[in-house]
């Protein structure tokens, strides 16, 4: 499935195991390089980002024409993908968000 919201397109995939996937594009906009700087080297131009309600992978660079791929193609490109690492809440976020 291709939604495209603007310029945003997304994808939704579903891998061997029954797992669905969002499937969509991160760009960098604008010249600010600092609020990138907890990414690893490599995904400041942006990233493929593959979301389900377990997990979420990067992959980088975007591949060309990611969007007219089909699903097997998307299905090897996470798995190419780097799975990333879930954020630990400190105490000082869920003050916050309490």
């Amino acid at each position: 499935m291709l939604l495209k919201l603007g310029v945003l397109s997304m994808r939704t995939i579903t891998d061997a195991t029954g797992v669905e996937w969002t499937v969509f594009e991160v760009r960098r906009e604008g010249q600010a390089n600092d609020q990138w700087s907890y990414l690893p080297e490599g995904f400041g131009d942006g990233w493929l980002c593959f979301e389900s309600r377990f997990s979420k992978r990067r992959l980088t660079p975007v591949p060309p024409n990611w969007e007219d791929s089909g699903g097997d193609a998307l299905t090897r490109l996470l798995q190419q993908a780097a799975p990333v690492r879930s954020r630990q809440t400190g105490a000082e976020d869920r003050a916050e968000a309490e």
